[in-house]
């Protein structure tokens, strides 16, 4: 489902960016080495890998805009160590494996993604596993120290410092990255499936059929395809998410759970999780309520205009792990889904294990806990 509001993340793009998202690139190749079937972080991350490993020519395909799903309406934020003691090891190790991949991308490709390299500051009270098993590079602050780096903060506390996180603009980075890809169709909907023994032949779309020798899902949540024999679970959840005009605020950085800084001196607020809303609206209710718990932690932002504010929705697995494995019963086609908050996060790395698993047929050490087979007692 897309995201729906005002992003703000369509701001500041250039006119090249938008055009990649809106139209793609490059001829539609009706018989490519490797077809990818999703527009997302995911999609994009995993055709520029499959492309840069050799795996032959590349053709990526999206049914809306490039970026228009999750990817879009998310926060952007690849802060792996926060997640520590809150979430898995596997996942906590395979994303700080992907923020160092990140750095690698911003590093290697012209002009960068315009990935940013921040502190993370959380706030009193934590987790109980989070104090328990805290970050290497955690620093513990009391309230006099908070008070000094956050002199904004309604009410000093305590919290945590734990450098060397990052964000970026989701949808400049689904830009900058698809334009390296040799061809990417936008507009372009995966139809049936046609498979024999256990190969998957060819996928039908508006513009033609496609016969790949190998392809990759990446579509949020499992593809739903005539022609495939796939029932997993997952659903979506709702979040919304806000941004202000620029502000003068004296902090840098993340501040967890309050705002993030963004472009500009913005302040990026949100990211909830409206269970039981399933109405594809912004919510103005929601929206109320971020901005009161933001002017209640910094009352300095009250004088700030709400600039944009969106909804997105996340699609997730009963775990909120995601699922990176071949799609059962079939040799040449492998699916990704459900990464719920940490799509764009986790990006990068999920392509390479991906690309190692088609180029060598073996599955990666680090897929194991990100397998269909969790779900057995539930199929």
């Amino acid at each position: 489902m897309p995201a729906t509001g005002e992003r703000f993340w369509e701001v500041g793009l250039d006119p090249t960016e938008r055009t990649v998202l809106e139209a793609g690139h490059g001829d539609l190749d009706l018989a490519p080495d490797v077809l990818v079937v999703g527009g997302g972080i995911l999609g994009v991350a995993t055709a520029l890998a499959s492309q840069e490993a050799g795996l032959g020519s590349v053709q990526l395909i999206e049914a809306a805009k490039l970026g228009s799903g999750a990817t879009g309406g998310s926060a952007g934020l690849l802060q792996p160590d926060p997640h520590q003691g809150s979430d898995p090891a596997c996942l906590v190790d395979l994303a700080r494996a992907s923020l160092e991949r990140w750095k690698q991308l911003q590093s290697s490709i012209p002009g960068g993604l315009g990935l940013s390299v921040h502190d993370w500051i959380g706030l009193a009270p934590h987790p109980a596993a989070f104090v328990a098993d805290p970050p290497p590079s955690l620093r513990w602050l009391d309230a006099d120290d908070v008070a000094r780096l956050v002199p904004d903060l309604a009410t000093p506390r305590s919290g945590a410092l734990i450098p060397d996180q990052a964000r970026l603009n989701p949808l400049r980075a689904v830009a900058r990255l698809a334009r390296l890809v040799d061809h990417v169709a936008t507009g372009v909907s995966a139809g049936a499936a046609t498979t024999d023994g256990r190969l998957l032949t060819s996928i039908t779309t508006p513009r033609g059929t496609i016969r790949p020798a190998v392809t990759v899902f990446a579509t949020g949540l499992p593809p739903q395809l005539a022609g495939l024999d796939l029932a997993l679970p997952a659903d979506l959840i709702k979040g919304h998410l806000l941004v202000t005009e620029p502000a003068g605020l004296r902090f840098a950085g993340a501040l967890a759970p309050v705002a993030t800084r963004i472009e500009d001196g913005r302040l990026l607020v949100g990211g909830t999780l409206d269970l039981e809303d399933r109405s594809p609206a912004v919510s103005d209710d929601v929206i109320e309520g971020i901005h009161r718990d933001l002017l209640a932690a910094l009352p300095g932002a009250a004088d700030l205009a709400i600039t944009h504010r969106w909804c997105c929705w996340r699609p997730h697995h009963p775990d909120h792990l995601p699922v990176i494995d071949r799609v059962p019963g079939l040799d040449n086609a492998w699916m990704t889904s459900g990464h719920f908050r940490t799509g764009v996060l986790l990006a990068p790395a999920t392509a390479d294990l991906l690309v190692e698993w088609i180029r060598t047929g073996r599955r990666p050490e680090h897929a194991a806990p990100f397998t269909l087979a969790r779900f057995d007692h539930l199929r």
